[in-house]
């Protein structure tokens, strides 16, 4: 569950990982940033692993609505939009001390993210669709407006390929 969560929330990160590399321009800051971020995802699987290991939950349809509507109500409250807000402006700005700089926005994602991972937990870690469909939620709610984009960028700020109405 350590390694699934961890691999589920890698991709959400892309955005920033790309923005701190350009900003950084070496490697090895990058690789840490993106190790820390791994590292806490990872904290984070093993101790709902651990924690899901000694309780029993009811399974149902109840359940699964239940854990859909919570992460749905969670992304409406403040401190989750806080946290996405707090994604979005890293990856614009990303420069910065590789360890906070990782810290930081892993905590930040934790805010953002936290409903949708409680649904996934209670849903089912072992389902790979639904962890595809997690990571693709975390992803959207983490991409910043339309309005702020810049065709030809890999960042949050731009389209991952390159428009055809871009000039070049």
């Amino acid at each position: 569950m350590a390694t699934s969560m961890a691999a589920m929330m890698l991709p959400t990160a892309a955005p920033f990982f790309v923005a701190y590399g350009r900003s950084s321009r070496r490697a090895g800051p990058t690789a840490t940033v993106v190790a820390i971020y791994l590292a806490v995802w990872a904290t984070i699987g093993l101790t709902g692993y651990l924690v899901m290991s000694q309780v029993m939950l009811p399974s149902g349809l109840w359940v699964a609505a239940g854990a859909v509507l919570f992460a749905a109500l969670y992304a409406l409250a403040p401190w989750s939009r806080r946290g996405r807000a707090q994604c979005r402006e890293m990856c614009r700005e990303a420069a910065g001390d590789p360890i906070s700089s990782g810290l930081t926005y892993a905590a930040n994602c934790i805010a953002c993210s936290a409903g949708v991972m409680v649904a996934v937990v209670i849903l089912g870690m072992s389902n790979l669709a639904l962890m595809a469909t997690a990571a693709a939620v975390v992803l959207l709610l983490k991409w910043p407006e339309r309005s702020t984009r810049q065709p030809g960028s890999l960042s949050p700020e731009g389209d991952v390929a390159l428009s055809p109405y871009s000039r070049q």
